[in-house]
């Protein structure tokens, strides 16, 4: 073995040691990351004081409110409301037609179940649009007459 070809291989071990070193160091950052993406979150909640829930609550609140900025697209969620209350009445009445014949041959049936869970849960999709709409409705109401005075 000649001297050039030692020289090639130990450059080659010092290549692929630096690499090694290079990968176990990435992974070891990645895996420091990771690890404090699922620990800040149990921190942040424990270390909280329970008198200073109320106050972060009312600030989260406010930035939701902030990001809807309700007071200038108020018209436009009233619409979106109105429409998916629309939408929804028309597959309600196209479920119930659809099914009408399975659901009253045997309304216990797997199929009929299916069909009544799915026009309830559509039933209970229109009570939260009414929710959403009465919300809507009183938090322009509420932020009109705090102006007014």
């Amino acid at each position: 073995m000649n001297n050039d070809n030692l020289y090639k291989y130990i450059g080659m071990a010092i290549v692929a040691v630096f690499f090694l070193y290079i990968i176990l160091r990435t992974l070891n950052f990645q895996a420091t990351i990771i690890e404090g993406m699922t620990t800040a979150n149990t921190d942040d909640i424990t270390n909280t004081d329970k008198d200073k829930i109320p106050d972060v609550i009312n600030a989260n609140t406010t930035n939701a409110e902030d990001t809807l900025l309700i007071d200038k697209y108020k018209k436009t969620y009233e619409d979106i409301i109105i429409n998916l209350e629309n939408n929804v009445n028309y597959y309600m009445l196209g479920g119930i037609i659809n099914n009408a014949e399975i659901i009253s041959k045997n309304p216990l049936s797997p199929a009929a179940i299916v069909s009544i869970n799915g026009l309830n849960s559509l039933k209970q999709f229109k009570d939260t649009l009414n929710d959403t709409m009465n919300f809507l409705d009183k938090t322009t109401r509420k932020t009109t007459s705090l102006s007014m005075f």
